[in-house]
């Protein structure tokens, strides 16, 4: 399934179901967030790599406008719904500020692959003791 999506390009990456708190301060992102929440449609937040916007990214929707300050700005939380793969980037939408996005949704297999797994496990493990984050892992 293909569609279009507004895109808020970050240089973080969003999981699915991960709680995620913005403040928005640029034009552009508060009329995305604006035309989100009055639409109740999800916008997306590809990942940015060496100032460079990747491929993927992950779909989200605005939970909540928690502060709507004088001049705009606002403190925005969102959550996670699933990932995507952009085809194709629109920068010209008419009256919008903001880029949007042709993007595809790529399957997911539940169950997964057991040894793909292991390895993302054990380097986020080694992410983790680099960056000296004290994370207990759930054995499932």
């Amino acid at each position: 399934m293909t569609n279009f999506i507004p895109i808020f390009p970050l240089g973080i990456v969003v999981y699915p179901g991960e709680e995620l708190n913005l403040h928005i301060f640029e034009p552009r992102y508060k009329q995305l967030i604006k035309d989100c929440h009055e639409s109740k449609k999800p916008f997306g937040i590809p990942s940015v790599v060496n100032n460079k916007m990747t491929e993927m990214g992950t779909l989200v929707e605005v939970a909540e406008i928690t502060t709507l300050y004088d001049n705009g700005e606002m403190d925005v939380k969102t959550k996670g719904v699933k990932p995507f793969r952009i085809l194709e980037v629109i920068k010209d939408i008419p009256e919008k500020m903001y880029d949007g996005a042709i993007v595809t949704y790529p399957t997911n297999d539940p169950k997964g692959s057991k040894k793909l797994m292991q390895k993302v496990i054990e380097a986020t493990r080694q992410l983790h003791e680099f960056l000296k984050v004290n994370k207990k892992f759930k054995k499932t």
